[in-house]
């Protein structure tokens, strides 16, 4: 259903292992999004209250610690809204940036 608006562009950098030093690897993966650079107050994994400077809908399995790709720059994932559709399963994700 989201679908039809999903009509922009971003690199998903997915986490997919760590190496010797505990960084993350990344796989990257160019998913289809809906951006809006929009700041507001989100809460992150841990339970602390971060702005977020954007706000992303996608049908990937983003997650936090993940990172998207776009504009020229580099995003961190705070936090991931699972949105079910009407027939209860997931519809889409809502990534806050």
């Amino acid at each position: 259903m989201i679908s039809a608006y999903l009509n922009q562009r971003a690199v998903w950098k997915k986490v997919v292992g760590y190496n010797d030093y505990n960084e993350p690897i990344t796989g990257n993966k160019k998913i289809p999004v809906r951006w809006e650079g929009k700041r507001r107050l989100v809460r992150d994994k841990e339970g602390n209250e971060v702005i977020s400077e954007a706000r992303v809908f996608c049908t990937a399995d983003v997650k936090t610690g993940d990172r998207l790709e776009y504009g020229g720059r580099q995003w961190p994932v705070i936090a991931v809204s699972i949105v079910p559709g009407l027939d209860g399963t997931e519809g889409h994700r809502e990534v806050a940036l």
